[in-house]
């Protein structure tokens, strides 16, 4: 058990630091899309932010469950030795992400005029059918890549989605521009960089699998259990986007496109809170697969609480920042963002929630209960898309905010009571408490240097910024850190000590 679990916290912490950096390069993201609404406007941004919610909700259901599929079975059949299976899992889940996500992306094309009416936005009609073809290549990048971290192989996620995307999407984006600008130009810079980053991906598969076995898996049988199991968890995923992508809908219908404008900035800034969650996503997965697979508890409880102690620890010193120095950050959208400064804080702790919480619902998946995993996710969209309907036309962006922040809360918490009676396992333990303390510390820091630090915006930011991350150390570093983090810091330390020289 040692030894096992020595090894899991070894993957766990090399594929953690190959995700950060993934996850450093999607932040970009966020630039990128500071640069669209500089320079194409908040109507046009708002719009764009619309055509890409709709893309981004098809592309989750494309794959049926597939990426979860990978994980699954790629995972537990190489583990037990049985590359056949490995291999016609592989094949099954591309073969059902190809077709399904290209029917998605040929409907929404089809009823582009509809939505178009409904967001009172006519130009959506030319470009909703220009972006369409996103939702297959999306869906199979995303199968792809989820297949390479299966075989837990974190670098190819780096590759792809790390390093490629955020650097391809914003040049396209400036090229769209220089261009002439305007919404149909900013759909084909899309577009062109979700094929690239499909053609990436298909690469990336062969590498880690071989071009031989990757070609063969597409003939190969379809494997037995693999809908069964995906069928459930791809109803998940419809309703997880849903979930979380359902307040653009909303405040597009209810609110316009130019109140879509500042909640999505609202959105994306408060997004980053939850990166360290998605750093784990497909590394934690195929860890409880393979555990769940031999009955080993003991390794998941291990690992579920490992890991979410790491993403707490990296989560709450953002969302601190964020709700500090929220303001300033929604400016640099543009002034008229501020307006969204009370709807970052409420977004700001649903982000939290999914980010401390998100990972427990892997167990209940990953056992195989994809169907209660289903009727999980489709309560919480449920819930969102009513309290959505009832509060924006009342209050606003804010009101799709709280529906967000009530939605995700019962649906985390009520996945995580699920793992603890099905399985018997949960998340927390007393080292958790520690970076909660360390964060309330870094609060009180980061709000009294935001009130009383000199000099002017960018200098009273970066002087918060500064001092709340020293401060958060700094409480960390008192409270004391858990063995495996500070085995991790030796490690750190071993790589990075000059080399001895030897007597001469």
């Amino acid at each position: 058990m040692e030894r096992t679990t020595a090894s899991d916290a070894r993957h766990v912490a090399r594929s953690g630091v190959l995700q950060l950096l993934a996850a450093l390069g999607q932040g970009l993201l966020a630039v990128t899309h500071i640069l669209i609404a500089r320079l194409y406007g908040r109507a046009t941004f708002g719009a764009f932010q619309a055509s890409a919610a709709m893309v981004e909700v098809l592309a989750r259901a494309g794959p049926l469950g597939a990426v979860s599929g990978e994980h699954r079975f790629i995972a537990a059949h190489r583990a037990a030795g049985e590359p056949e299976l490995a291999e016609r899992a592989l094949g099954t889940g591309i073969r059902m992400a190809a077709g399904t996500s290209a029917v998605l992306a040929v409907g929404l094309a089809l009823l582009a005029p509809a939505l178009a009416r409904a967001w009172r936005e006519p130009t959506l009609a030319s470009t909703l059918p220009i972006m369409a073809p996103a939702v297959l290549l999306a869906a199979l990048a995303a199968v792809l890549v989820g297949a390479t971290m299966g075989a837990k192989v974190a670098r190819m996620n780096l590759y792809v989605r790390g390093i490629a995307e955020p650097v391809l999407l914003p040049l396209a984006v400036g090229a769209a521009w220089r261009l002439g600008g305007g919404l149909r130009n900013l759909a084909v810079a899309y577009v062109a960089t979700a094929a690239v980053v499909a053609v990436l991906a298909v690469v990336a598969c062969a590498r880690v699998f071989g071009g031989a076995t990757l070609r063969r898996a597409l003939v190969a049988r379809r494997h037995p259990g693999f809908l069964r199991f995906t069928l459930p968890l791809g109803g998940s995923d419809l309703m997880s986007a849903i979930l979380q992508r359902a307040d653009t809908f909303i405040v597009a219908t209810f609110a316009g496109l130019d109140a879509l404008a500042i909640y999505t900035a609202a959105e994306y800034v408060t997004r980053v809170i939850a990166n360290p969650r998605y750093l784990f996503d497909h590394i934690i997965a195929p860890v409880v697969s393979e555990a769940l697979h031999v009955k080993d508890r003991d390794r998941v409880r291990y690992n579920l609480a490992l890991v979410t102690r790491w993403v707490v620890t990296a989560s709450l010193p953002i969302a601190v920042t964020v709700i500090v120095l929220r303001a300033e950050i929604l400016r640099l959208y543009g002034g008229a963002f501020a307006a969204g400064t009370a709807t970052v804080v409420i977004l700001a702790f649903g982000n939290l929630v999914v980010g401390c919480l998100g990972l427990t619902p892997y167990v209940v998946a990953m056992s195989g209960r994809s169907r209660l995993f289903l009727l999980n996710n489709v309560g919480a969209a449920l819930l969102n898309i009513a309290l959505g309907v009832v509060l924006v036309p009342r209050v606003g962006i804010a009101g799709a905010a709280i529906a967000v922040l009530v939605s995700v809360t019962v649906f985390q918490v009520a996945l995580t009571v699920e793992a603890w009676f099905l399985e018997r396992v949960h998340p927390f333990t007393r080292a958790l408490a520690k970076p909660v303390a360390a964060a309330l510390v870094m609060a009180g820091a980061e709000a009294a240097l935001y009130a009383f630090a000199p000099g002017g915006t960018a200098a009273r930011a970066g002087s918060t910024l500064a001092g709340g991350v020293v401060a958060y150390l700094a409480a960390l570093a008192a409270f004391g850190l858990a063995p495996e983090e500070r085995a991790l810091v030796g490690r750190l330390r071993e790589r990075f000590r000059p080399p001895r020289r030897s007597p001469p």
